[in-house]
């Protein structure tokens, strides 16, 4: 539970205003659109403090996503804590989560080896490594 006084609930609440369902933050914003303010000391994110507000933790290595999509928004409904790389796979235009969705690759070969965390298709790797060996070959750099 927090230990929030009267003071500090009235000024964050003094801040958001009804937008559909959502409760938009009319204070300050960073550049990335998500709403800031100075409270007990600190420059804090909106959306945290409304979690903190409401009661709800923040797991440790956990970040909170809006599942409305609208940054600034702090309605506590809307808000849910997940790790970062949910977060930038989840509802993303993002190249992680693109390229995670895919299957094959532009030549329709199935993505069936990995290195690291990078998939790729042995089909044209093989046939890279072909056509380098024999340009190596051509200039002589490959001497078999």
């Amino acid at each position: 539970m927090n230990d929030a006084t009267t003071t500090e609930m009235a000024r964050f609440h003094s801040k958001p205003k009804p937008f559909g369902d959502c409760l938009l933050w009319t204070g300050k914003l960073d550049r990335y659109g998500y709403g800031i303010l100075h409270f007990r000391r600190a420059t804090r994110k909106a959306h945290r403090v409304a979690m903190w507000l409401a009661n709800r933790q923040i797991p440790e290595g956990h970040v909170v996503n809006h599942t409305c999509r609208h940054r600034s928004c702090v309605n506590p409904a809307h808000l849910n804590t997940m790790t970062p790389s949910q977060n930038s796979q989840r509802d993303s235009a993002g190249a992680g989560y693109v390229n995670s969705q895919k299957t094959h690759c532009k030549f329709g070969h199935l993505l069936d080896r990995k290195w690291g965390r990078q998939r790729y298709c042995s089909q044209c790797h093989k046939a890279k490594q072909q056509r380098l060996k024999a340009k190596w070959k051509a200039e002589g750099i490959l001497k078999i």
